[in-house]
């Protein structure tokens, strides 16, 4: 072998070429991915939202101020100022009531059925004295001692004695009335009587009158049932 042809190294191999990912064009943006229970979640909020505010909306259109009663007032009594009040509902379907304005309108007129305290006043609760057909309302004046103690409500059954003047003394009780109590018994300014309404059978109302001016009537109360 000559000198021109002494042993060389060979070059070492060649590396292969790295091939660089392709660069996203900058204008290109990656689109974030959504939660859809996150977006469920926002729109049923929203809907509950929009229906507790009409809900809220719909209450203050629908609110009225309507009569109430302060205290008990029985049918046939007459309606006081003090008897009443005003107060706030909601929807009252199915339901009579009077609005504030008209309480005024009430005061003077009478209960045509037992009012409780609490209670709402319908436009067919109170009005005018109503006396049926067939019937009379008598006035009574009767001295203490001659109705009973315990109170007489409207409504209430009761027998009306005709009793001897100051000259009978001793002669028995004579005639008999059944009653009704139309209006409760008020005492006079002096407090040695009571004034009140009773309904009688109209064929008898002159009679009970004549002798409610003599003063020679008393009350009985009946049993209730």
């Amino acid at each position: 072998m000559s000198a021109s042809q002494a042993w060389q190294p060979s070059p070492p191999p060649a590396r292969p070429a790295i091939i660089e990912p392709p660069q996203r064009p900058a204008a290109v943006q990656l689109r974030a991915r959504r939660d859809t229970r996150l977006v469920v979640i926002g729109i049923l909020c929203a809907c509950l939202g929009a229906l507790v505010m009409a809900w809220a909306w719909s209450g203050t259109q629908q609110s009225q101020q309507v009569v109430l009663m302060t205290s008990s007032v029985a049918r046939g009594q007459v309606i006081e100022s003090h008897h009443l009040t005003t107060t706030t509902i909601g929807r009252a379907q199915g339901v009579s009531v009077l609005p504030a304005e008209q309480a005024s309108e009430l005061v003077g007129q009478h209960a045509r059925t037992d009012l409780p305290a609490g209670s709402l006043v319908g436009p067919d609760s109170v009005g005018a004295s109503v006396v049926p057909a067939g019937a009379a309302h008598v006035g009574l004046r009767v001295a203490a001692g001659q109705l009973p103690n315990q109170p007489l409500p409207v409504g209430a059954y009761v027998t009306l004695v005709e009793v001897p003047s100051g000259m009978d003394a001793e002669r028995e009780p004579g005639a008999e009335f059944g009653a009704t109590v139309a209006t409760s018994p008020v005492p006079t300014t002096d407090g040695g009587s009571w004034l009140l309404d009773v309904q009688v059978d109209q064929y008898s109302a002159s009679s009970i009158a004549a002798l409610a001016a003599a003063e020679r009537i008393a009350i009985v109360r009946n049993g209730d049932g």
